[in-house]
């Protein structure tokens, strides 16, 4: 009701830097109202709070594993849920691209922290989710959305506007805490329930059931990602795996069920005619048709490409200047008749059907999303997709470049977006690694004689095209492109092949050489390589900006832990000292820098579709039920070894490189690579567990292990930096410390090392 008052009462400025900005702190007083549960407010919500922790408290043991399980599905089926809603509803979460997943750690870790503690408020996180998809749902088409951009001075937005002035990125700053906060206190009664229920099994045998009902979630949120399901169906199953835990007593269950059946409704209604929504297994697609213009795609709610009719020279609606097939055809005009060609992110078909109207010999069309390439396929009026010439191919580009045998006399990159195909669970932009030197010395390799790469991308300014030049120059051995401007779209397409410089490239009338604006040493830029891929950073510099989140999201997350749930009236008997691990906690953080690290570099061996990530952190779950098994079966390993081959399994990965592995055999290369890549992580599982085994009890190491992740999130930022290769570093000290308060406990000079949380 205050969003809606203040947007009529106030221009959008005020109310979007009031309401946003300042939203924390009444989530905040909320949600520190709302968990503790104070009998005199609400008597029978609280006794049927207290009714329910009794229900579960009762559960025969001989069932408890399996309960077990289904809680710890749910909460990671909820976790993966919410990352892709906030990457689909607002791109901005892909410059910040763990907050969504960090949140989750911050409320599942508070959760696991109440352990035996509290009543478990199981009810009210369907109400809660539903407050929070919904809201999100409807800001996406209200005019306070376009204030929600990228607030990264140092990263540069293809599509969007970055923030600018102080009330703008006060609001979008503010934005990002309060789904942060809110994010977080739907998570804790998620935490808290499967605390209460591994409290009452044996330490590692209940940590087992947690990773079999992980791997479950997992499972089951990636086959519907196959199946394109929208957030209502998502919704849906998370919502019917929580009943069980309602049933009694069943009032507790209306709440869940009033507002699951509003936000299914809200969420089935169709928001805007003439427009479509697809949920892709990467990404939300909206299709826009209007009668007489291209069909057009955005992505993310951003602006991605038009299915162009090929069979015509006509201008677009609206411009009368120029005539986009000139910027399509460019390519040809350099090519040999009759080319074989490959293009890369092809999309809805775009440069497909170019290649078919220039009589390119044979066209292999690559794209990683399924839908995009479904829609070009039934969509584009030149259906180029059912050219006899045309294979299209489902992949990671950077992969399928890897793997092919194939030579090509044109590699054609279409306009890939990095920002647009973004991993939830890894925070890895996948589309970086086809911008790298690496990858265009690769592309390289699979030109035939007079060959060319031609790589068109929309510039945002004059440093990101110097950077592509570099990038381009150092792939071919000092060999500069040529840059033509084609206005298409913001389009400059870059032409690099062997003795570029004898070439005589003569230019269309109507397009523009600028080869000598990106050939300037004037202009500062530093090139993207497998090690440093970002290449919307023109320079690379310390993330100031990202620096300035993270001490918010700290102080949000010190607030939840140490005030945010005090001890109630009814449980003056329990102390007031809450016991943290600092094994467990600084595993957590090795561990997150370790898991980023080994997906970055998997991505490049398997390529960085979907499938693969899910793959590898089901495979890192794996390890880790393996590594617990180990331990209950044969017992815990001296710290001193596991610390000691984790610490050296760290350093096999740093010190061996993918040149070196390479020159095995493909398929043996592939294997090694991923043993050195996963070694870290299956002796972090036997350090855990066996951590588990001392510690007091599951809440303690769980929450501490939880809250350690966050920590490793944020110190992930540093790669924006130094590169992904010192999150090793970090992680060999996040190990180190580890090991130092593991072998406290084991001399017995100090018991586990705890803090005070509670007031």
């Amino acid at each position: 009701m205050f969003a809606i008052w203040g947007y009529a009462r106030f221009p959008l400025t005020s109310w979007l830097s009031f309401s946003i900005a300042y939203s924390p702190i009444p989530l905040l007083a909320i949600g520190v109202f709302s968990w503790q549960g104070r009998a005199r407010w609400f008597p029978s919500v609280s006794r049927g709070l207290q009714r329910h922790t009794g229900l579960l408290d009762s559960i025969p043991e001989r069932h408890l594993g399996l309960w077990i399980a289904l809680a710890a599905a749910l909460g990671l089926f909820a976790e993966l849920m919410l990352i892709r809603v906030h990457s689909s509803y607002f791109q901005l979460f892909a410059y910040f691209k763990n907050i969504s997943l960090l949140s989750c750690f911050l409320g599942l870790g508070i959760g696991f922290m109440l352990g035996p503690r509290k009543r478990v408020a199981t009810p009210w996180v369907i109400p809660a989710l539903a407050l929070q998809i919904g809201g999100m749902y409807v800001l996406r088409y209200q005019p306070p959305a376009t204030w929600l951009q990228n607030p990264v001075l140092e990263q540069l937005a293809l599509g969007m506007g970055q923030a600018g002035g102080t009330q703008q990125i006060v609001a979008v700053y503010g934005f990002l805490v309060a789904v942060f906060a809110f994010n977080a206190l739907c998570f804790v009664p998620l935490g808290h329930l499967v605390s209460r229920l591994m409290g009452r099994m044996e330490k590692l045998r209940s940590y087992s059931w947690n990773l079999l009902g992980s791997l479950i979630g997992i499972f089951l949120f990636y086959l519907l990602s196959f199946f394109w399901t929208p957030p209502s169906v998502w919704f849906g199953v998370a919502l019917l795996m929580l009943l069980p835990f309602l049933w009694k007593p069943w009032p507790l269950a209306i709440p869940s069920l009033v507002a699951g059946g509003a936000l299914l409704l809200l969420l089935n209604l169709s928001s805007r005619s003439g427009e479509t929504d697809i949920f892709s297994p990467y990404q939300i697609l909206t299709l826009e048709e209007k009668l007489g213009e291209p069909p057009e795609l955005r992505v993310n709610n951003v602006y991605f490409q038009r299915m162009l009719d090929f069979r015509t020279d006509r201008p677009l609606p609206g411009d009368t200047t120029f005539n986009w097939v000139d910027h399509y055809d460019l390519p040809y005009r350099f090519g040999p008749t009759g080319a074989h060609v490959l293009v890369v992110g092809s999309g809805t078909g775009n440069d497909v059907a170019a290649a078919v109207r220039n009589g390119a010999g044979s066209i292999r069309a690559v794209e990683i999303d399924p839908a995009i390439l479904r829609l070009g396929r039934d969509l584009h009026p030149a259906a180029p997709y059912a050219a006899p010439t045309v294979t299209a191919t489902v992949a990671d580009a950077r992969a399928f470049i890897g793997r092919t045998e194939d030579q090509y006399d044109l590699i054609i990159y279409g306009l890939l977006d990095s920002h647009t195909l973004l991993s939830g669970l890894s925070g890895v932009r996948l589309d970086s690694y086809v911008y790298t030197v690496e990858a265009f010395r690769q592309a390289r390799l699979r030109l035939r004689e007079e060959g060319l790469i031609v790589v068109t991308f929309s510039l945002i300014g004059p440093r990101m095209g110097r950077k592509l030049f570099l990038m381009l120059e150092e792939a071919f051995d000092g060999e500069s492109p040529v840059v033509i401007r084609t206005e298409y779209d913001a389009g400059f397409t870059f032409l690099v092949g062997e003795e570029m410089a004898r070439r005589t490239i003569e230019v269309p009338p109507g397009l523009t050489d600028v080869t000598s604006d990106f050939a300037s040493p004037n202009l500062e830029a530093d090139v993207s390589t497998d090690d440093w891929p970002f290449f919307y950073m023109p320079v690379r510099t310390y993330p100031r900006s990202y620096i300035t989140m993270i001490l918010l999201l700290l102080g949000i997350s010190v607030l939840f832990v140490r005030k945010g749930f005090p001890r109630t009236d009814n449980e003056r008997s329990v102390s007031s000292e809450v016991v943290w691990s600092g094994p467990c906690f600084f595993l957590g953080a090795g561990f997150m820098l370790v898991e980023t690290k080994g997906i970055t570099e998997l991505a490049l061996v398997y390529g960085s579709t979907w499938v693969v990530v899910g793959a590898v952190i089901a495979a890192i779950l794996v390890m880790a039920f393996l590594a617990n098994v180990v331990v209950i079966r044969w017992g815990a390993p001296r710290p001193a070894a596991t610390y000691g081959l984790l610490l050296a399994s760290l350093a096999l990965g740093l010190l061996v490189s993918r040149d070196l592995v390479a020159a095995l055999s493909p398929g043996l290369s592939q294997v090694v690579l991923t043993a050195i890549l996963t070694l870290p992580l299956l002796f972090s599982g036997f350090a855990f567990s066996t951590e588990l085994k001392r510690s007091p009890s599951v809440a303690v190491a769980l929450s501490s292990n939880l809250l350690g992740a966050m920590l490793g999130g944020f110190l992930e930022y540093n790669s924006m930096y130094f590169g992904f290769r010192s999150l090793y570093f970090l992680a060999g000290a996040m190990y180190l410390l580890a090991f130092w308060g593991s072998a406290r406990v084991t001399g017995g000079t100090s018991r586990t090392p705890s803090i005070l949380v509670a007031s």
